[in-house]
């Protein structure tokens, strides 16, 4: 009993994770934990509603708001940055945003990979950064964080070499004429036992790095300039076809049915959506 208690509370705070740091509903939850533990019922453990059960069990999950008659979970780690968050605090968000980047994996591989076909943005309104697929939309108002650039990465490989002594500088150094330095360039700086030194080296460098980028991300736009008058010949507008809601839809799913096992599952779709496609069924 025990043992199933633990697993069903790892599940949920592995759940949260993956969509940390937006909030989950307690029956997106339940109905995710009867999915993966068909056997699952909180009256089974002794306890009277599936709220309860998190209450007493799962101390690293939060009840972050109402949703009508539901209760919303987040990461408590996550709830109490946030409550720290105060509005127009600016580095208080670079200091929520600097923690997700350590803390999440998906943020860092996302940041720290220039030829990632992800981009990374970052919600104005709470400071919450979000990994999406170049081919996903973002919300109007999230901002987009610039990537680390290659040529910084190629630089901060360049910086750790010139502290060496000058036989390890010897071997390393011609190593970053590659185009893809890193790949050799990391197997010889294991040979050499200064794995754990290059590491620590280029996550710190890469951390002053987002902050940087965070920082000028968080400066206030210039406003446009007024647009040149153009004189000439006035050219005929075409204009836009207008395709109604219905027929996206129509056209979304005829796609949808097209597609083979592996490009469905490589969609990027909206955590929340399919769980609430999970609780409607």
């Amino acid at each position: 009993m025990i043992e199933t208690i633990s697993a069903v509370v790892s599940f949920l705070v592995s759940s949260l994770q993956q969509a940390d740091p937006r909030p989950l509903k307690g029956s997106q939850l339940a109905v995710l934990a009867k999915t993966s533990y068909p056997d699952f019922r909180p009256e089974k453990y002794g306890f009277r509603t599936f709220r309860e059960f998190i209450h007493k069990n799962a101390p690293e999950i939060a009840e972050s708001s109402r949703a009508g008659m539901d209760v919303s979970y987040r990461l408590r780690a996550t709830e109490d940055r946030l409550k720290e968050v105060k509005p127009g605090d600016q580095s208080s968000f670079a200091f929520y945003a600097l923690d997700q980047l350590t803390r999440n994996p998906r943020v860092w591989k996302t940041f720290a990979s220039p030829d990632s076909a992800f981009r990374l943005y970052r919600d104005p309104e709470n400071g919450a950064l979000r990994t999406m697929h170049s081919n996903s939309k973002p919300l109007p108002h999230w901002q987009e964080v610039p990537r680390v650039s290659a040529e910084a990465l190629l630089k901060i490989g360049r910086d750790f070499t010139a502290d060496l002594d000058d036989s390890k500088k010897l071997v390393l150094t011609p190593l970053l004429e590659d185009p893809k330095w890193w790949i050799p360039f990391y197997e010889r700086i294991q040979g050499l036992g200064l794995k754990s030194k290059w590491v620590e080296f280029r996550r710190q460098r890469i951390r002053e790095e987002f902050q940087r980028l965070v920082g000028a991300a968080e400066k206030p736009a210039q406003p446009p300039s007024e647009p040149a008058l153009s004189i000439g010949v006035p050219t005929a507008e075409v204009p836009a076809r207008t395709i109604s809601e219905p027929s996206i839809r129509r056209i979304a799913a005829d796609v949808v049915q097209r597609m083979t096992e592996p490009e469905l599952r490589a969609l990027n779709l909206p955590l929340g959506y399919v769980m609430d496609s999970l609780t409607m069924r």
